[in-house]
């Protein structure tokens, strides 16, 4: 058999088979790579469903979570469709069944590679056979690209619910935004602290025992920073502590010396005249110490001391000028020249020398003041302290919008069934009077109602000819107008609806209360207001509540006499004979929880007792 003809009808019959191939897998493609893309977005919508259980993930960290499984999953469905390759004799009997070709495809290629012999007659018509067999195969009919619609739509509205998940509010979005700003703030003060300590051990002008004190307390606050899942409360009170530590440092004691004072003290606390200087050196706090020594020499002049005291003062100044004789020998020097000098009954002497070592005392405080060590414990408590006020507010903003949208009460909206009504003074509703009522009076005089105490009712009078009318509804008169009443009819407009008309005598021009700016009354709804701003109306203050729990009405009784507009028979708010104002558990709940809250950021709290206080608190909770 020719040669040629073998090898050109193996290869137009392998080119249809690798075409065949690419038909199957593009429709592979369109029916697998939806599913892919399905697995993907339903691993982004399990994360999201568990970042709302439990503080993990943010929204858009979510989003690109699954936006990455997503293109991995569809990336994946292709790799395993196109990139693994498949032997041509594999194809050709695949095709064979699929096409139902009865096995004349991955014959003639058997055929022409030499696999089977063959007759040479029988092989020309085998391959004619293949060859048209395979031309008469429609491959876009047999091989149809189909989409399944029920999985497109599953798709989307797959990722419809998962955009919904994301885009709506999480109630842990804002948790876990106030623990990754407490974790970066944590992060921000370990970096803090350690280059405080590399600027410590940097600096030259202090000595190995200044800087072994002044890292102490940063590397105990370090460490506590370091801990694992370190709650805001414990991480504040390492820094107050270390705060702390580093202040009583920046009197520039060095701590070798600390102990000699401690010794000093010991010596003085024996006597009340020197139990002041005593503490004062116990600090120690040289300054203090040196108004201690003013405040003996003062009292050496006043006393009349016996012999006996005197020498029991002598000796106590002894033992503390034999503590301090090492390292600060001047002020010893002058302790010791005083204890001569009440043993000789000099007491003017021992009140110079005093003096001096006062003087002394502060020439020190100063210096130490200026010092190295102190410069550098006043820096580095600074940067504790600004970090511990770092660390109080971070989170905060998102716990503050978050009560904010949980709240969403419009402020300064008034009811109108707090309005007042036709014939109600406005003092019923917490606002002041409005002086301009003519009330009678045995002398015939007009009086402005007072704007203190509530009283902004009319009262009526037998005397007098003249009549003040009342016009319902009218303006408001500011206070501290002048109203001129005289014999015949006035006119004085009140901020009161159906006041009727009263009687009024013969007066004269009177002026009452004292004007605000432009002679406005001013607009506070609340007594006593000195900025006269409109505040929102708090329930939990509510006349008609007291003696019960908020929400919870009491009748107080009696009968509204016409066109009076104010109830005149007295009783009882409620089963509350002390005259107390009872508000309910829930009410003030909050304002503790923040004292407290406070009291955690700001004070010193060692950390045996952070859980005891966080327990305690955690059961009072509502």
């Amino acid at each position: 058999m020719n040669v040629v003809l073998l090898q050109q009808t193996a290869t137009h019959l392998t080119r249809q088979v690798k075409h065949w191939d690419r038909r199957l897998r593009l429709a592979k493609s369109v029916l697998w790579e939806p599913r892919g893309l399905i697995v993907g977005v339903a691993f982004g919508l399990l994360i999201a469903m568990l970042s709302r259980m439990r503080p993990w993930l943010l929204p858009e960290q979510i989003a690109l979570i699954t936006a990455l499984i997503t293109l991995c999953c569809g990336l994946v469905v292709l790799m395993a469709i196109w990139l693994i390759p498949q032997p041509t004799n594999r194809l050709a009997r695949y095709f064979d069944r699929r096409f139902n070709l009865k096995d004349r495809i991955s014959t003639a290629l058997e055929l022409t590679a030499g696999v089977i012999p063959f007759p040479e007659r029988l092989a020309e018509h085998q391959l004619s056979d293949a060859v048209d067999a395979a031309r008469q195969v429609r491959s876009s009919t047999r091989l149809p690209v189909r989409v399944r619609v029920w999985e497109i739509v599953a798709l989307v509205a797959l990722a419809g619910l998962l955009a919904y998940m994301l885009l709506s509010d999480n109630p842990q979005t804002n948790e876990l935004l106030a623990r990754r700003d407490l974790e970066d703030a944590i992060s921000d003060q370990i970096a803090d602290l350690e280059k405080t300590l590399e600027d410590i051990q940097s600096d030259d002008a202090l000595t190995e025992a200044e800087k072994e004190a002044l890292a102490q307390p940063l590397e105990d606050a370090l460490d506590i920073l370091e801990q694992p899942d370190i709650s805001q409360q414990e991480a504040i009170a390492a820094l107050a502590e270390a705060g702390q530590a580093l202040e009583e440092l920046t009197d520039g004691v060095p701590p070798d010396q600390k102990d000699m004072y401690g010794e000093a003290a010991s010596a003085l606390a024996e006597s009340e005249m020197t139990s002041d200087l005593a503490q004062a050196l116990k600090e120690p706090d040289l300054g203090d110490a040196a108004d201690a020594v003013d405040e003996l020499a003062e009292d050496l002049g006043e006393e009349d001391l016996t012999e006996a005291e005197r020498e029991s003062l002598a000796e106590q100044l002894e033992q503390a000028a034999e503590a301090l004789e090492e390292n600060n020998p001047a002020l010893a020097e002058k302790l010791r020249e005083a204890a001569r000098a009440l043993r000789e009954g000099d007491i003017e002497q021992a009140q110079e020398t005093l003096r001096e070592a006062a003087a002394i005392l502060r020439q020190q405080q100063q210096q130490l003041e200026n010092s190295p060590m102190a410069q550098s414990a006043q820096a580095a408590a600074d940067r504790v302290n600004q970090g511990q006020q770092d660390l109080a507010q971070a989170g905060r903003q998102n716990e503050n919008s978050s009560d904010n949208s949980q709240q969403g009460q419009p402020q300064d909206v008034q009811s109108s069934d707090q309005q007042s009504s036709a014939g109600t003074p406005q003092s019923a509703q917490g606002q002041q009077p409005v002086s301009g009522t003519p009330q009678a009076g045995g002398t015939g005089e007009d009086q402005a109602s007072a704007a203190e105490g509530g009283e902004g009712v009319p009262q009526d009078g037998n005397a007098g000819d003249g009549q003040s009318q009342g016009q319902t509804g009218a303006q408001a008169v500011p206070d501290g107008q002048a109203n001129d009443v005289g014999a015949g009819e006035g006119q004085g407009q009140v901020n009161m609806a159906g006041a009727g008309e009263g009687a009024g005598g013969a007066g004269v021009d009177t002026t009452a209360g004292s004007p605000g700016e432009g002679g406005e009354v001013p607009s506070g709804n609340t007594p006593g207001d000195t900025d006269a701003g409109i505040q929102e109306y708090d329930p939990a203050y509510d006349p008609s509540t007291l003696g019960g729990q908020t929400g919870q009405y009491v009748d107080a009784g009696g009968q509204e006499e016409l066109g009076a507009g104010i109830p005149l028979q007295e009783g009882e708010f409620g089963p509350n004979p002390a005259g107390e104002s009872i508000l309910s558990y829930t009410d003030v709940y909050g304002d503790y929880q923040g004292a407290v809250s406070d009291a955690l950021e700001s004070g010193r709290i060692p950390i045996d007792q952070r859980d005891v206080i966080h327990d305690y608190f955690s059961s009072l909770e509502p």
